[in-house]
Order: structure tokens, then C-alpha cells, then sequence
């Protein structure tokens, strides 16, 4: 295909699309879009399909669909919100179209005996049914085309319409000669070439694409291999900075284990000999610790932190709430006081003097440990020597916030422990988590059950409500998580009362706690507390 737009390129900015101004280049690029090949892979969320032509005798309330006829009255009103009523016509019907905002210019085109093809949502007028604002094109002029395929919509931003996206994307589709396509002899032969996939996906799905679909798949491959390549290349090329060497003699750990009143087992001890030979060395350690609920991870933690102590170097862990901060603060200052090693917690409810104390303590490296969320990495968080970070949960926080933290070493880079209870195949730790050396706890300490872990639909709810019943005659405790997709702490209390109140009822007789990051301190303290007790 030839280049349509002569001086435009894939690696051009997207200013050298046609009608992106300074202002829309801002949102694009807030939107990490910033050369016009990121807008061939600014996909679609979701596909609509306009090809049908409803007949205006069959439409109802509530229905999206498309309509073709003739303009037979147009009624321009004024008042306090000036509008426009076009009345269409296909000869088995009529519908009335409600518009406002109608510059000069499209104006002039509403003409009585001109055909008009609409899309968009019917409802119940004054008149009868009526679309408010439908997209429209003249159905009269020869460049008119009707939808052959699906119609794309696109993730988007405040300011930056569908129709915007489409214009953008039709550009960019006229280069994709210019893409490389690396892998196009190396996949199976139903597979199609990059090119193909993202022309499909952008303007000629005659179905909704599945995400088993092949363009999908193509599409998936590429990003994950990139990903990888980019991943490898970095440590493989040298380019890691350097880390302090965590030598150790071993004293705060061999304190510690004689406080214990058990003995680590042999997969804690072989997972600790891992991460303590890359504490030793200059390359950072970005090591991935995997282990189900109740292994001992916290453990391995604690010996990681304790060779970052015993080296003179700062510590800190970060969890992604709240409560599971002030738990691993519990945990761990009940361990290190005895060894006189003082702890701080730093969230983002901490009371203005307490927060002060605590980073004032950190930034002179009198406090060598500190847990904490988020806030951890916040601008006026400063570490005298930073040598560890652990992070928990690190399912829960994105790349960038893990570089956010890593950054708050001073001279050199810190070591990263990052720590899940979440499952991870290994192909997937091959890609996604490639920066990562993977260590697997893969037994559990002795008197530990298995943890068994089942997914159930939402239907199955009233057998699994029985179930919990049952557990609890028999004076066994549950904890009921309720997670979001996106982070909203007003989300999360919402969600939270809801299954809390749901539970009330299905349980009568049962003492249910809730508890979620809006509470006050103490109060989250007062029901952790009971539950304890229990």
C-alpha cells in the first residue's frame, strides 16, 4: 500500500497526524501515545456493530441501532438550550432526531428531501421515539459508505472523541508497510502477519474478536516477547547498576534463630542461602520469592533484612494496604527489639508529628527497618543507606511504583525481594517476570495444612455460604477479602460494607467483623484484636 500521508512516518509525533494540535498532543502523550506508531497499537476495548439497517416500523425504547430515511421537517428552536428536531422518514416509519451544539457549517447541510443515516440509542419522547445526538453521516453523497464492518471504540481520555480516534488510527494504518514484522516466517501458518492482525482489529472484524482470536494472540506474543528481549538485554548488557555488598557475619540472624521456637525448614533454608549469595555480590538482586500462605515467607524476609542490617544498610518493606503494613510492623518489631533493632511504620493516616519522627530517623539512619505502604516512596521520604527493599504482595503494585521505591537509594542501587503467595506458571515468570530470579518455598513447615485453593461462581454462592456455615460450628475462623480491579479506597469501603451486610443476613448468630483502610487506627486495632481472641 502506498503512503497516503507524504512527510508522515510510524516514528513521526503524533503532532504530524492530521488534527492533533499542542493540546491534544498533551492528553495523547499522557496517555504514554507519543509517535504515531503507538496509535496503530492503541487497540480497541470493544466493538460495535452498526451494519444493519433497522427498519424505523420495528425500533424500541432503549435499542442502538442504525437508521436510514429521508429528512422530511426540520424545526430549529430556541430558548435556553437551542436545538435542533429533524424528523426521518424510510416509508415504514418515522423518527425524530434531537440535536444541539450544530455549528454553521454542518447546519447548511440539513436539507428537507436529503437522505440521513443515524446511530445511536432510542428512548421515549414527547413525540415518540427519538435519538438525542446520534452519529450521522449524508447518505446522499457519493463518498457516503455505510459500516462493512464492526466499529471500534477506543480507550480514551476527557477531551478526545471516537470519531477522533478513528480519523487517527485510518492514518495511521495507511504506514503499516513501514512495520517490521521479526516473526512473520517463525509462527503457525493460521496466525496472521502483524500487519494483518492490527488492520483487522482496527476496521475489518466481521465478528467480535475473542481474546483466542489469532490477531489478538499475534498481537499478545509481540508484547510479551518485547517485553522479555527488553528485560534480558538490560542484564545481560551491563547496564544494572551497582548495589552495596550485604557481607554478613551472620551474628543478628543466629540471634534471632535462638529467640525462635521452632527451626526453619529446609526449603526456607535453601531459599535464604539463594538470596543471601546475591546480597553478597555488586549486581543488584531482583529476586521473585514464591510460596503459598503459611510457607514462611516472612521468615526468608526477616533473614534478608537482618544481612542488610548486620551490613550497616537501611530496609525497607512495603505492602500494598495498610493493615498488612501494620501487621509485617507487628511482626517484625515483636523479632527485632530483642535484637535492640528499632522498627518504624510509615502509611499515609500516620499522625504529622509521628511521620515527622520517622523520617527524620530514616534520613539520619538512626532507624534501620521500616514498613510501610505507598507512602513509602512518597517525595520527602529520604534513606541514609538504603541496601534492601522487600515488597509484599508485589502483585498489587506496578513497575513504576517498584522504581519509585528502588530510587530512594542514595549512592547505589538497593537489592529488590519481591514476595507472592500467588501461583506463578512458568512461562509467565519467564516473561512477564524476566527481570526476576525465581525462588520457590515448596514445603511447608510441619503442622501446616495445604493450603487448597478452588474458584467458584458467583451462582455456587448459597453452597459455599453452607459451607462456611459448617466451618463455623466447628469453631474455625474465615477471612472475606473483597478486591477491586482499580485502587479506590471509597470503592473498597463500599464493597466492603456491602459483603459485610450480605453476611449479616445469610449468617444470623455469627460475630462478623469488617475492617478496610477508612477506619481509624485504633479501630482497625479493636477488631483485629477480637478476632484474635477468638
Amino acid at each position: 500500500m502506498a503512503v497516503a500521508n507524504t512527510g508522515l512516518y510510524l516514528q513521526s509525533s503524533v503532532s504530524a497526524l492530521r488534527g492533533v494540535g499542542p493540546a491534544l498532543v498533551q492528553r495523547l502523550q499522557r496517555m504514554d501515545l507519543w509517535r504515531v506508531q503507538d496509535i496503530l497499537f492503541h487497540l480497541p476495548s470493544r466493538y460495535q456493530d452498526r451494519r444493519h439497517i433497522s427498519s424505523m416500523a420495528a425500533l424500541q425504547p432503549g435499542q442502538e441501532c442504525a437508521v436510514l430515511g429521508e429528512v422530511v421537517s426540520i424545526d430549529h428552536q430556541r430558548g435556553r438550550r437551542e436545538q435542533w428536531l429533524v424528523t426521518l422518514s424510510d416509508g415504514s416509519g418515522r423518527l425524530l432526531i434531537r440535536l444541539f451544539h450544530m455549528v454553521a457549517a454542518l447546519r447548511g447541510q440539513w436539507q428537507v428531501g436529503r437522505q440521513l443515516w443515524c446511530f445511536g440509542e432510542l428512548r421515549g419522547g414527547f413525540h415518540g421515539l427519538e435519538m438525542v445526538h446520534p452519529e450521522w453521516q449524508m447518505a446522499d453523497v457519493p463518498q457516503f459508505r455505510a459500516p462493512r464492518h464492526l466499529t471500534p471504540f477506543y480507550p480514551s481520555s476527557e477531551g478526545i472523541s471516537q470519531a477522533q480516534w478513528r480519523r487517527w488510527v485510518a492514518q495511521a494504518l495507511t504506514l503499516l508497510d513501514q512495520l517490521p514484522d521479526y516473526l512473520e516466517d517463525r509462527l503457525p501458518p493460521q496466525w496472521p502477519t502483524l500487519r494483518e492482525g492490527l488492520r483487522l482489529l482496527h476496521e475489518s472484524a466481521d465478528e467480535m474478536p475473542s481474546p483466542q482470536h489469532p490477531a489478538w494472540q499475534r498481537l499478545a506474543l509481540e508484547e510479551l516477547l518485547a517485553n522479555h528481549l527488553a528485560v534480558r538485554q538490560t542484564r545481560q548488557s551491563g547496564m544494572m547498576p551497582n548495589a552495596p555488598c550485604l557481607h554478613s557475619n551472620g551474628q543478628l540472624w543466629q540471634r534471632f534463630l535462638a529467640q525462635l521456637p521452632f527451626v526453619p525448614t529446609g526449603a526456607q533454608d535453601r531459599v535464604i542461602a539463594e538470596i543471601n549469595a546475591d546480597l553478597a555480590r555488586h549486581q543488584p538482586m531482583r529476586r521473585l520469592l514464591q510460596g503459598d500462605v503459611g510457607s514462611g515467607k516472612t521468615l526468608v524476609a526477616a533473614a534478608a533484612a537482618l544481612t542488610a542490617l548486620d551490613a550497616g544498610y537501611q530496609v525497607a518493606m512495603m505492602a500494598p494496604t495498610e493493615i498488612l503494613a501494620e501487621q509485617l510492623y507487628t511482626r517484625f518489631r515483636q523479632w527485632l527489639e530483642a535484637l535492640d533493632q528499632d522498627v518504624g511504620y510509615l502509611v499515609g493516616s500516620r499522625a504529622p508529628r509521628a511521620r515527622r519522627e520517622t523520617l527524620e530517623a530514616l534520613a539520619s539512619g538512626r532507624l534501620g527497618l521500616v514498613t510501610g505502604t505507598q507512602a513509602l516512596f512518597q517525595e520527602g521520604v529520604e534513606f541514609s543507606r538504603l541496601g534492601l527493599v522487600i515488597i509484599d504482595e508485589q502483585h498489587r503494585f506496578g513497575v513504576e511504583q517498584r522504581r519509585q521505591l528502588l530510587e530512594k537509594g542514595t549512592m547505589t542501587m538497593p537489592h529488590l525481594l519481591v514476595m507472592t503467595a500467588t501461583p506463578i506458571p512458568r512461562t509467565l515468570a519467564m516473561t512477564v517476570h524476566a527481570d526476576l530470579e525465581v525462588s520457590v518455598i515448596d514445603a511447608l513447615p510441619p503442622g501446616r495444612t495445604p493450603v487448597e485453593t478452588l474458584v467458584m461462581p458467583d451462582s455456587r454462592r448459597p453452597e459455599l455460604i453452607g459451607r462456611m456455615q459448617h466451618m463455623l460450628e466447628e469453631g474455625r475462623q474465615i477471612y472475606w477479602v473483597c478486591p477491586l480491579i482499580e485502587e479506590s479506597e471509597i470503592l473498597e469501603l463500599q464493597a466492603a460494607e456491602a459483603s459485610f451486610a450480605d453476611l449479616q443476613m445469610a449468617l444470623p448468630g455469627v460475630a462478623i467483623g469488617l475492617i478496610h483502610g477508612r477506619m481509624r487506627a485504633a479501630e482497625k486495632a479493636e477488631v483485629m484484636a477480637a478476632s484474635y481472641s477468638l
